[in-house]
């Protein structure tokens, strides 16, 4: 993974690009609004011998940047013994892992693994200081520094077995005697309807309490997007999960995973045609931004994905993935220029650096119409991922993106009766009000009606989703809650924000941040008084 590559938000590139492309775009408009598929919106480009002749000329120019480099590996590790040696652990950890995934040789791989492990010890990571310990001799750590391999060895087990309790983050499983007989990830409390209103939305076929999970669901497809106050060097490519002695893949240092299973099914389904083309991608767009990397690894998962004619409903099939909506028609015609002419020029990549076409028995039109519609899947049916952090307050940063089926069959409502979390990528959806057999569920894909007031949250609506939002909060036009008045009994107000205080454990869910923010202020309006 190269160093200090800026990640774009999709409205910043794409905007960067419409300025960039925009007196081609003039000169273009009237031949490129007759395309009405998106095949023909690649063939646009793609049928101009000129245009292809010019990518194809710059990406035989394009120098990729060094993958794997044993020189590399070795300046890294030796910037990381600094940090060690300064008691920096965290920055030793990460210039360990770095080393790694440049690592070449089975010699400077081993050394990598093997001073990791020492970071790790330091850092009170028995477990992980073991698996790296087990991993640096499998790849024939040097015999002449193995003493001290091995007194680690014995010092992290000692230590990892003295310990009391070992705390292990478990995500809530629903017991199989509740499974959803219709929803592969769904609890056996809610059913798919369809109306000429919602079109497929979720609706209780039970009452449901307050908590109650309705489903645990994993996404189709994830891609992981840290932020700059994030770190990649920490988490699976494949789901997502925090890990602190991730494993590199062995032809390129973009793809990092925290355990082998998820490193071969990556290599297996996807990575083994992407890793291809990650050294190229960036020099070609000339920007780091990977949204065309995640609409690709959904592509190359549709055509590997074995035939299921199961009627259950399910988040790992792309049947269901094929029926979301992609609002195709509904960006302005110059933003859609910019996507497919940047589309085209990865499409002539893939063809030149993989060969893909020559394996799989599949139409090349085909393929074109479903790279740029994934991406139209993806601006309206993405889930950002965050982590959590804590650091005196809790604070969170962006970990990745995640493709959920079902999550998009949920409604928006500014007063939703459900909210999500996740775990890695595994996201478990609760009840947080009662809901009534027969009622809609609803999700927030954002907006909240405590956050934004009914305008900007109507504007944002239109913009990235074209609907018109109908919820309670919009209907009545409910205030913010920093101008809500207060009617709840003083008594209790002080009671309630001391145990929501307490209650710190774990990351507070959005509507509990709400619920004590408007809690404190109609506290304050009442002079502090109980």
């Amino acid at each position: 993974m190269a160093d200090g590559k800026k990640v774009f938000t999709d409205s910043e590139f794409v905007e960067l690009q419409i300025e960039r492309y925009r007196p081609r775009y003039l000169k273009d408009e009237s031949e490129f609004k007759k395309c009405t598929t998106n095949a023909k919106r690649m063939n646009f480009f793609l049928n101009n011998e000129k245009e292809v002749a010019h990518i194809k000329s710059k990406i035989q120019q394009i120098k990729p940047h060094v993958t794997k480099s044993d020189v590399r590996a070795s300046e890294l590790r030796k910037l990381g013994n600094v940090q060690f040696q300064n008691k920096n652990g965290k920055d030793a950890l990460k210039l360990y892992t770095q080393s790694l995934s440049f690592a070449k040789s089975d010699e400077e791989v081993s050394f990598a693994y093997g001073n990791r492990s020492a970071a790790l010890f330091g850092l009170g990571l028995y477990e992980e200081c073991l698996e790296d310990i087990d991993r640096a001799f499998k790849h024939g750590y040097s015999e002449s520094r193995s003493a001290k391999l091995f007194k680690r060895k014995e010092d992290a087990t000692k230590a990892y077995s003295s310990r009391k309790k070992v705390v292990k983050v478990k995500t809530y499983e629903i017991p199989q005697s509740e499974m959803n007989p219709s929803i592969q990830s769904a609890r056996n409390c809610i059913e798919i309807q369809t109306n000429e209103k919602y079109g497929r939305h979720i609706v209780a076929s039970r009452d449901i309490a307050i908590g109650e999970v309705l489903a645990v669901d994993k996404p189709y497809a994830v891609e992981l997007q840290a932020d700059i106050s994030s770190d990649p060097f920490l988490f699976c490519c494949e789901c997502l999960k925090n890990c602190y002695n991730v494993i590199p893949c062995r032809n390129c240092n973009e793809a990092l995973y925290c355990t082998e299973a998820c490193k071969a099914k990556a290599f297996q389904n996807y990575h083994k045609y992407e890793c291809l083309i990650l050294p190229y991608v960036e020099e070609l767009l000339g920007i780091k931004f990977d949204f065309w990397l995640f609409s690709l690894k959904i592509t190359l998962l549709a055509m590997t994905e074995e035939k299921n004619d199961e009627t259950m409903y399910r988040s790992d099939r792309y049947k269901e993935i094929s029926e979301l909506e992609g609002h195709s028609n509904a960006d302005p015609p110059e933003k859609t220029y910019v996507w497919t002419f940047l589309s085209a020029s990865i499409f002539i990549l893939i063809k030149e650096k993989i060969k893909i076409f020559k394996e799989f028995e599949v139409f090349e039109e085909k393929f074109k119409e479903l790279f740029l519609y994934h991406q139209q899947v993806l601006k309206v049916n993405n889930v950002t991922i965050f982590s959590w952090h804590k650091n005196g307050k809790f604070y969170t940063s962006v970990t990745g993106l995640a493709l959920y089926s079902l999550y998009s069959l949920f409604n928006h409502s500014c007063y939703p009766n459900t909210f999500w979390n996740t775990c890695g990528s595994t996201m478990v959806v609760r009840a947080n009000l009662p809901i009534k057999k027969g009622e809609q569920c609803f999700i927030s894909y954002g907006p909240y009606f405590a956050d934004d007031d009914k305008t900007e949250r109507q504007e944002r609506f239109q913009t990235l989703y074209r609907f018109t939002c109908e919820c309670r909060a919009c209907q009545e036009n409910w205030p913010k809650v920093t101008f809500s008045p207060a009617i709840v009994d003083r008594k209790f107000i002080k009671q309630v924000i001391k145990k929501l205080t307490e209650n710190q454990a774990l990351p507070p869910p959005r509507y509990i941040l709400s619920l004590r923010k408007g809690l404190e202020i109609a506290y304050g309006i009442l002079d502090g008084t109980s």
